[in-house]
């Protein structure tokens, strides 16, 4: 994603993230992965990501932790969003393995496309 083209609302998401090249490159990185798995988000899953890994981008620079979750929730998430979602978690620091349960819900959804 080109940020100097990118709406106002995306680079006020990214903003929130604290470091906007890091968000850029973890979106973009997210993207890729998509494509390879050849799975296509709409522009409202874009959005719903990208918001995602902002949030994700800022717990990483503030060692912020995630509210304990339940993963028996996730039982029905296919292990290949489980991946992609863990190359994502893994290009940042600071992140809880939580993480990786809860981006992957964005994947596998738009898997459904």
């Amino acid at each position: 994603m080109n940020i100097e083209n990118a709406s106002q609302e995306i680079k006020e998401i990214m903003m929130k993230s604290g470091d906007i090249k890091r968000c850029e490159q973890v979106f973009d990185l997210s993207q890729e992965l998509c494509k390879s798995e050849n799975i296509f988000m709409t522009d409202v899953q874009q959005l719903s990501v990208l918001s995602h890994l902002s949030a994700m981008v800022h717990r990483s620079l503030t060692s912020e932790k995630l509210a304990p979750i339940d993963r028996d929730l996730f039982a029905g998430i296919s292990s290949e969003s489980l991946s992609m979602a863990r190359k994502v978690k893994e290009s940042l620091e600071n992140l809880e393995e939580d993480e990786v349960y809860l981006l992957s819900i964005h994947f596998e959804v738009a898997k459904q496309n």
